[in-house]
């Protein structure tokens, strides 16, 4: 089984984040020190699906109210705002406590953004909207106002060393951390985390099946905090 899916993240915890500030306002929006519709925006590969669905769990629970319509579904609903206000007011009466809306890809989607601000604005905290996007200015001004902007920039080697340190140990395999960040740094410029999980496949293989490790030399490990 390939690594990205035997240790898919199962809490904000587990995520790996591009950097200490957006780590602090996720985690405060699962907590629910901080409140209010998020939008996720950055290049593939930066977690931001993921993200948003821990973010619903973190919040909502194993049982969280989560909207299960398709775009063009919810716009085709009449009253869009009194179909949201229900599923908002049901959900306050359920652990989840709130409905919840995952909305990814939303810069491909070019009709309606009316229709949903003013039905989330009607709603108030009872529902959350969470988008994900690669490109926000694509998205209609009035919804992405409405929406605290949350950038996942390019995952770093050193921000990702922790994450694949703990699969390859997980899995038997105890390199050091240099040798390991000096792998990573050679795909570093894609910034994307699923190649740093490929990697990590790619070195068990290596030692499942004897082989030598390609050559290395060391980089020493660092940690920006922005």
């Amino acid at each position: 089984m390939k690594v990205e899916i035997k240790y898919a993240p199962q809490s904000l915890e587990d995520v790996v984040y591009p950097n200490k500030a957006v780590e602090m306002r996720l985690k405060a929006y699962g907590a629910g020190e901080l409140e209010g519709n998020v939008m996720l925006y950055g290049p593939n590969g930066t977690g931001k699906t993921t993200m948003g669905r821990l973010l619903i769990q973190a919040l909502g629970g194993a049982t969280a109210s989560v909207n299960t319509k398709t775009w063009d579904e919810l716009m085709g609903i009449k009253d869009l705002r009194q179909y949201l206000l229900n599923a908002g007011v049901f959900a306050s009466m359920s652990d989840s406590k709130k409905h919840f809306m995952l909305l990814n890809e939303f810069d491909e989607i070019k009709k309606g953004a009316s229709k949903l601000w003013t039905a989330l604005d009607a709603c108030e905290d009872s529902v959350m909207a969470i988008i994900t996007t690669n490109h926000p200015m694509d998205i209609d001004r009035s919804l992405r106002s409405r929406f605290d902007l949350i950038e996942l920039t390019a995952i770093s080697a050193n921000n990702c060393l922790q994450r694949i340190q703990y699969i390859l140990r997980a899995e038997g395999l105890d390199l050091p951390d240099a040798q390991v960040l000096y792998y990573l740094k050679q795909i570093e410029h894609m910034g994307d985390l699923r190649k740093y999980l490929k990697k990590a496949d790619e070195l068990l293989f290596i030692n499942r099946s004897g082989l030598p490790f390609p050559p290395w030399t060391a980089v020493t490990p660092t940690l920006k905090v922005i």
